[in-house]
């Protein structure tokens, strides 16, 4: 027998990161997110340098040193951005970041400008202007910059200060990068026209994540529900988007088709406001769409840690978004589990797959919920099972048909979202019973206990099915 080496053990973990491990993106992924978290002081030029020296080396545990590095550098830089100015009286042009927030008496809504990131603050009759607006609008504004309240909590969407306008007139005139952008999205908002007054908040939430205007109570049933998160845009749409553009795109050549993909991710992406879910989801897609171009696909933990990898460094202050972390969290929980536990389930495949999806994510989430906003509600399990499909349905109706409805108007788009219609009724349904059953809500400890029971059956019923007769020497009648 060879001899082992005496520091053979002891070098066990070393060797592993040397070599070509298949799960080294995700080790990659853990140091960038740790460093977007510690800022170190140091400048841009000294990130660069070490990823590109570490790179060129391919000297992987320098690697994962190197992406440490390059994130506390970036992010010490990101944070620099954001230190206060002074109080006093300001003027000049902003830029809406995003679509207004209306509150009663004011609207709030993020902009650039020469001062950098700035939350406004408009009140009384010129809130109307801006009420109106959309991401993109131009202003001429006059008014005051104020300390934010709570910056932290405002640093993932790289907000300096707060500016409470007293003055304000709009800018005519539109980037035109932001027109074709526009288009996709007013004509959406008016293929929602066709729908019931009450159905056409949560159809532009489902579609493109624009819930403005939903009546309360229908909200509060979303949230009690556990059915929140269809209200908002996620990377679920970006699925869906891929699914229904696929097929029309088939018949073009392979460059030409992967182009042609992540020129739509990309419209979809601004469409919905480059929302942390969505930006997730998307860069994932291109790398599976680019991968699958070059003929090397790549799983899905493996492409969520690309994508986890690429944000960080783009933008560190990413980390701090709480959306984006609920995100990474339930895809790896998906990317991890879901398929396992679908084999272990009985009923048709429909129903394995969408309750193993929502088992994964709610679980995976949960860690991160149940702190914030208390224990999570037991209805949503159930719940999502029957309202997920549905959802689904008219977001992928929303993304194709919806656009054509919007494009034509009239009664046709009455008929053309019809189904929409029927999609919604049953998902605002299932909200509304789910949301008055007087069901518990559970916590961690509760989550941990049931999630351990289960995979203590299913893995007794695994022993005993191995172990049995049949299953060893198969059937005597066979």
């Amino acid at each position: 027998m060879a001899a082992v080496p005496e520091n053979a053990h002891g070098s066990k973990l070393l060797v592993l990161i040397r070599c070509h491990h298949r799960n080294f993106p995700v080790l990659f992924a853990c140091s960038i997110w740790l460093g977007a978290l510690t800022p170190i002081t140091g400048p841009m030029w000294l990130g660069f340098g070490a990823l590109s020296l570490a790179g060129a080396l391919r000297y992987r545990p320098l690697l994962l040193v190197a992406g440490f590095l390059t994130a506390s550098v970036f992010a010490f830089n990101s944070h620099g951005g954001l230190s206060p100015l002074s109080e006093r009286e300001w003027r000049g042009q902003v830029q809406l970041v995003n679509d207004p927030d209306s509150f009663p008496g004011r609207v709030v809504v993020d902009v650039s400008s020469a001062s950098g990131r700035l939350r406004m603050v408009v009140s009384g009759p010129r809130s109307a202007i801006v009420r109106r607006s959309s991401a993109g609008s131009r202003f001429n504004v006059h008014g005051s910059l104020q300390e934010l309240s709570n910056p932290d909590r405002y640093q993932s969407r790289h907000l300096r200060m707060s500016l409470v306008a007293t003055e304000l007139t709009e800018v005519g005139g539109q980037t035109l990068w932001r027109i074709p952008i526009d288009v996709v999205r007013s004509t959406i908002l008016r293929g929602a026209e066709a729908l019931p007054i009450e159905q056409q908040p949560v159809y532009a939430g489902f579609v493109i994540g624009d819930d403005r205007g939903s009546d309360e109570e229908v909200t509060q049933a979303f949230e009690a529900s556990g059915l929140a998160h269809l209200l908002v845009v996620s990377g679920q749409n970006v699925i869906f988007v891929i699914a229904v553009v696929t097929p029309l795109i088939s018949r073009l050549g392979r460059r030409t088709r992967m182009l042609t993909l992540l020129g739509i991710l990309l419209l979809f992406a601004a469409v919905t406001r480059f929302e942390p879910s969505v930006l997730r989801a998307t860069v994932m897609a291109m790398v599976a769409t680019v991968s699958a171009g070059v003929g090397r696909p790549i799983e899905a933990h493996l492409r969520l840690a690309l994508a986890v990898s690429l944000l960080l460094l783009l933008d560190p202050l990413l980390v701090h978004s709480f959306g984006f972390r609920l995100s990474v969290a339930a895809t790896a929980g998906i990317a991890i589990f879901a398929r396992r536990l679908s084999h272990r389930l009985r009923g048709p495949q429909w129903f394995r797959q969408v309750l193993a999806v929502t088992i994964c994510a709610q679980l995976a989430v949960a860690p991160l919920i149940v702190p914030v906003f208390g224990p999570m509600p037991l209805a949503a399990l159930p719940a999502n099972v029957l309202a997920e499909p549905i959802a689904g349905l008219v977001m992928m109706w929303g993304s194709s048909v919806g656009l054509l409805a919007g494009i034509i108007g009239g009664w046709p788009a009455v008929v053309l979202q019809f189904p929409v219609r029927c999609g919604l009724w049953w998902v605002m349904g299932v909200a509304n019973q789910f949301s008055a059953l007087p069901l518990p809500r559970v916590g961690l400890l509760h989550m941990t206990v049931v999630t351990g029971a289960a995979i203590g059956l299913a893995g007794a019923r695994s022993l005993v099915l191995r172990s049995s007769p049949t299953r060893r020497w198969g059937s005597v009648g066979g």
